[in-house]
């Protein structure tokens, strides 16, 4: 009984201190693949009318198509659609057929698993966030409580008493092994896979590393193959 009542008022303490990943702001659009989609895309505009694979005036016409087609997505009710096929016929509806020219060198499975990876990343981010909250509210509940005295039990007896800090601290010290592993893992995940199409690559003269930083990736996943067919089915 003792027991149950110590976990009750610790569970307590432990809800009015920790709080969720915030929400995002009323005003800012869901970040899901249609969100996605568009980034990839104004990132295949900027970039390839720098390389000299868009003229100017396409890269400009494209970016308002692009930019249309992401305002009226946002909008209250609107679609928004999920894969590169469902995407394209939005696009040439805003710009005409010729838009379909960002797309040299890329193909719908390298975008989508591109998308994938990043969900992933969000996903990723905001656990590091929970942990985080969570890692900091016990810390500060331990330093609240290095004085309070609970009792250590075995086999459901009372043992030995115990800190209440010494034991919040316990599993402060867990959480924060699980960051590390969420710092290795984003590491890991952390690749672009744009570039790679299909299987082996493009002969178009893509320049992979820029769009790897403008979708905020550390780096590529550099064999074509493992980027579309090996790494997005890794385990963590």
């Amino acid at each position: 009984m003792r027991k149950s009542l110590l976990l009750l008022a610790l569970c307590t303490l432990l809800s009015g201190g920790v709080a969720g990943p915030a929400l995002a702001a009323p005003d800012q659009p869901p970040r899901d693949n249609f969100y996605w989609l568009g980034q990839i895309n104004k990132a295949s505009d900027i970039i390839n009318t720098d390389e000299g694979l868009l003229t100017p005036e396409e890269g400009r016409r494209f970016a308002r198509g692009i930019a249309k087609v992401l305002h009226d997505g946002n909008q209250p009710g609107a679609e928004r659609p999920s894969n590169v096929i469902r995407f394209e016929p939005y696009l040439i509806r805003a710009a005409g057929p010729q838009i379909t020219k960002i797309h040299a060198g890329r193909s719908s499975q390298d975008m989508l698993t591109t998308v994938g990876v990043m969900e992933q990343r969000e996903h990723l981010l905001a656990m590091a966030d929970a942990l985080n909250r969570v890692q900091r509210d016990l810390i500060r509940l331990a330093d609240a409580h290095q004085d309070t005295i609970i009792p250590n039990y075995t086999n459901g007896v009372a043992a030995q008493p115990n800190s209440l800090a010494h034991y919040l601290l316990a599993y402060a010290g867990a959480y924060g092994r699980d960051m590390q592993r969420v710092r290795e893992y984003y590491k890991r995940l952390n690749r672009s896979p744009m570039g790679a199409t299909v299987l082996n690559g493009t002969g178009w003269p893509l320049n992979r590393d820029r769009m790897a930083a403008y979708l905020g990736f550390d780096g590529l996943a550099y064999n074509t193959y493992d980027a579309g067919q090996v790494f997005p089915q890794e385990a963590p």
